[in-house]
């Protein structure tokens, strides 16, 4: 039988206990502190036994807990109720579509107020709510608390309100340079940073084994045919932007070369240059030719198409400078030639075989494919759904766009519940999919192009594996934008663990250790009948650790180099039930190329 964590304000055998955790539940408890773990590894279980544990401390003052998204929200909600002992009407969640003063109402007598950030910051400023009633903030997702974001406005408002009180900011990527981890933990007045790879010991043995796997895909004659006419418009323009003096980026011509050409041109602007303004044109019209040839040859006909048709609506609604581009007979020959073209991009079909391959290995499979457009999204579901026992929908954000409306959050929650019953077995999402939503039991994950960025690659990876061993799939179209980002991506998340832990050490935010403390005291553990404090759980844990090393070193040592040792990547006797008792992540895998 497992071990179970116990505290007064949580319900009996509801969370699992781990050493990792109650590791950095002790940081949170000493002071503010920044929680930094892989995605799907268990940051919602150490949110919730904070909370208890603030609430058992100051019992006159409540919790509050902010999430960017609705639907997170929700699914905060619904585990808030699960796992805390207080009286369910304690429990508040609170959004925009609640009058202000009913909102006012609900948090009055709430013990725990669940809340997006905008509602509070509003809140706050009206006068409605007063937090110097509130004892401890969580942030999730906390990367967003960045600038003028509202989870930073909030966080701004509290720390000015609140008596040293403190803030849990809880995330599984806080940005790949150190200005921008330096920047979120000044922004939360942050004193700690606890923070584990998925690498650590204590916190592998809890994840599913992986596999993730590129798959380089050559493009069709016919859309290198399409796009060369492109190219060399590009070619022509970027040619002339250098011969101006403000393209200076040398090999493969990059959105971030052609943004730099475009400050250089404002700079001469500025200056009163006659180049200047000639130059600005160029370089932001080479930055459209370049999205055109990008979403030909990684995205395909369909998002290309329509992205032109977006750009001549633009025209007819006012933006002329636009003519430069629709009235270019490059533009016109490849507007015609794809009016009524079907999908010939491959990656389309690399994912219908993806999909129909993990069907066939378990049928009741259920597959995540992330594309980073909403034309892309919409085109992939469509192409499943044209297979008998394929049930595909597409899942995007709430906000509506010209011409494409976005899905309410009641559309969200009513997706996602198929999804997890089995009524939908493939769900292709954009970014909305990717932070913190639980979406169990995604055996299958198709990444339909890498992403740049740190944050939404280790996001994205994280929402398979969740409770038994995953595939990923990256597809990349050789030759393309695919094949760079692909790289930064790797080198991007990297670096974000090496700069997390230099700017750790060297401001000495790392987490302190357990030693006398006694701000576990009320965590105890039970396992095999026998009830043990938290430290001495830890410390239990931490003994096994050594031992099992010091016998894998020795067996090491001890066996000659044609023997055949196989060592387990994962303890399957532990329970694998994610929310709350267990929290698999995909991030124990490794790339085969």
């Amino acid at each position: 039988m497992s071990a179970v964590v116990n505290h007064p304000n949580l319900s009996s055998d509801k969370i699992e206990a781990r050493a990792f955790q109650l590791k950095a539940l002790d940081s949170i408890l000493s002071s503010s502190t920044l929680l930094v773990l892989p995605t799907g590894s268990g940051k919602t279980p150490i949110e919730f036994m904070a909370i208890a544990e603030k609430l058992a401390e100051n019992p006159s003052k409540k919790a509050l807990l902010i999430a960017p998204t609705n639907p997170l929200l929700s699914q905060h909600f619904n585990d808030a109720n699960m796992i805390l002992n207080i009286p369910t009407e304690s429990i508040v969640m609170v959004n925009g579509g609640i009058n202000w003063e009913k909102r006012a109402e609900m948090m009055k007598n709430a013990k725990l107020v669940l809340a997006t950030p905008q509602v509070i910051r509003n809140d706050v400023i009206r006068g409605s709510i007063n937090l110097t009633d509130y004892c401890f903030l969580v942030i999730d997702e906390a990367h967003h608390a960045t600038g003028k974001h509202a989870m930073s406005q909030v966080a701004e408002l509290y720390l000015k309100d609140s008596d040293g009180e403190s803030i849990l900011g809880a995330t599984a990527s806080p940005g790949s340079t150190e200005k921008a981890i330096v920047n979120l933990s000044e922004k939360l007045n942050i004193k700690n940073i606890f923070s584990m790879e998925r690498s650590n010991p204590l916190i592998s043995r809890y994840t599913s084994e992986l596999e993730s796997k590129f798959i380089i895909l050559e493009l069709p004659l016919k859309i290198i045919q399409l796009a060369e006419p492109l190219k060399k418009w590009l070619d022509e323009m970027v040619g002339k932007l250098q011969r101006m003096g403000v393209y200076l980026h040398k090999g493969v011509i990059t959105t971030a070369g052609l943004n730099d050409a475009m400050r250089r041109s404002q700079f001469l602007i500025d200056r009163k240059s006659q180049h200047g303004w000639n130059s600005i044109k160029l370089a932001a019209d080479s930055i459209r030719v370049l999205q055109i040839i990008n979403l030909l040859t990684t995205q395909g006909i369909a998002s290309t198409r329509n992205y032109m048709r977006r750009t001549i609506n633009q025209y007819e609604k006012g933006e002329k400078k636009l003519s430069r581009i629709i009235q270019r007979k490059e533009f016109i020959n490849l507007k015609n030639e794809i009016f009524d073209m079907q999908e010939i991009h491959n990656k389309i079909q690399k994912v219908r075989e993806l999909v129909l391959e993990q069907l066939e290995i378990n049928a009741k499979s259920r597959i995540i494919v992330f594309a980073s457009l909403r034309d892309s999204v919409r085109s992939i579901s469509i192409a499943l759904n044209g297979i008998n026992q394929i049930n595909s929908v597409p899942f995007i954000g709430q906000s509506s766009r010209e011409g494409d409306d976005g899905m309410s959050q009641k559309k969200q929650m009513s997706t996602l519940n198929e999804f997890r019953n089995g009524k939908l077995n493939v769900l292709v999402a954009t970014s909305v999919g990717e932070e913190g939503l639980d979406i169990p039991s995604a055996d299958r994950v198709i990444f339909f192009e890498p992403v740049a960025s740190e944050i939404r690659t280790i996001q994205r990876r994280g929402r398979t594996g969740r409770y038994r061993d995953g595939f990923v799939f990256v597809l990349i179209s050789k030759d393309t934008k695919d094949e760079g980002i692909r790289f930064a991506s790797a080198a991007k998340e990297r670096r974000m663990h090496k700069t997390l832990n230099r700017v750790k050490y060297q401001r000495k935010l790392y987490f302190r250790e357990l030693g006398n403390s006694d701000l576990l005291k009320r965590f105890i553990i039970t396992k095999n009948d026998e009830k043990i404090s938290a430290k001495e759980f830890i410390e239990s844990e931490e003994r096994i650790l050594r031992k099992n090393k010091i016998t894998s070193e020795k067996n090491f040592n001890d066996t000659t180099e044609d023997s055949n040792i196989s060592v387990p990547t994962n303890n399957h006797s532990l329970s694998q039930k994610l929310r709350p008792k267990g929290q698999s992540s995909l991030e124990d895998f490794e790339n085969i190329k």
